[in-house]
């Protein structure tokens, strides 16, 4: 009896099983939450002030990324901050673009009527001279290769029936959007850089009009006539407007056009799991499209 107690107070006393994963954007913390029970913690590594296409971090997140018992990334082509610390790691990691068969979108490189070039910092240069569009969370695609790597490398703590259940429900809500969508699928749009290529190309969107290539450059004065006519002459009365964005430029280019703000890394809506997110980028560019005439 004495060794039956002694036995039960060791195991009140013992931790609970638990382990934790780091994902270095939101996007992928929205994913990785929505495979796992209470016992696996979901932190985010890029916090919401920070910009991603600038990022340094303090010694806390490398701690962070040192201690996790996973890391999710993109990879070091796209988070190359990131690539040393994850390479000095003796725990398990998960880089989607080391995924087989992930979606890799590429855009080339932008000469402004000014002559200057301009690139999307948070790309990586490709041997064609094209450049990776790094908003690899963007596509329920490579969400989804995401979310059978993740559980590959950590299959301990899913909640019931995932990932499959979760997988089923990604591909639908897609099917969904790009149906309901299909009727406003030849609307033009205007966007300040174009971050959103993978949700838009699985929607059948039409290319946008594109201020800049890169967020913390705006276009000379002579493209800055040349986009203004664009919008003259395509009707552009839809505006998807990211918060890094300069809203008064945007404004001056189109100032009746009907404004959605969205956030491409979701930071503006951290209680929204992946899919209810893509529910609500979904809706807010319907409502956007639905405003033009």
């Amino acid at each position: 009896m004495r060794r039956f107690w002694l036995t039960t107070l060791l195991m009140l006393c013992s931790p609970a099983w638990s382990q934790t994963i780091v994902a270095s954007v939101e996007p992928l913390a929205k994913v990785v939450r929505s495979l796992y029970g209470p016992q696996v913690e979901v932190v985010t590594l890029l916090q919401a002030n920070q910009n991603p296409h600038q990022l340094a971090l303090s010694p806390r997140q490398a701690l962070l990324v040192q201690q996790a018992d996973l890391m999710v990334w993109l990879g070091a082509e796209v988070e190359a901050p990131l690539s040393p610390l994850v390479a000095r790691r003796d725990k398990r990691s998960v880089a989607l673009l080391d995924v087989p068969g992930v979606e890799r979108r590429e855009s080339g490189t932008h000469h402004d009527h000014d002559g200057h070039e301009h690139h999307d910092h948070g790309g990586a240069h490709a041997q064609n001279g094209a450049y990776l569009d790094p908003h690899l969370w963007l596509s329920v695609d490579n969400m989804i290769l995401l979310s059978r790597a993740v559980v590959t490398a950590l299959p301990e703590g899913l909640e019931s029936q995932q990932p499959e259940a979760w997988q089923a429900r990604a591909v639908e809500i897609q099917s969904q959007w790009r149906s309901r969508l299909a009727v406003l699928a030849q609307r033009p749009w205007l966007t300040y850089h174009h971050p959103w290529g993978y949700f838009t190309d699985a929607l059948g969107l039409a290319e946008p009009v594109v201020v800049s290539q890169q967020l913390d450059a705006g276009p000379g004065s002579r493209r800055f006539v040349v986009l203004a006519a664009e919008i003259r002459e395509r009707d552009v009365q839809c505006m998807i407007r990211e918060p890094e964005a300069r809203e008064a430029m945007l404004k001056r280019l189109c100032a009746d056009c009907r404004v959605e703000a969205l956030d491409p890394l979701g930071r503006d809506q951290p209680t929204l799991n992946y899919l209810d997110w893509l529910d609500y980028l979904g809706a807010g560019f319907e409502r956007c499209l639905k405003g033009a005439n």
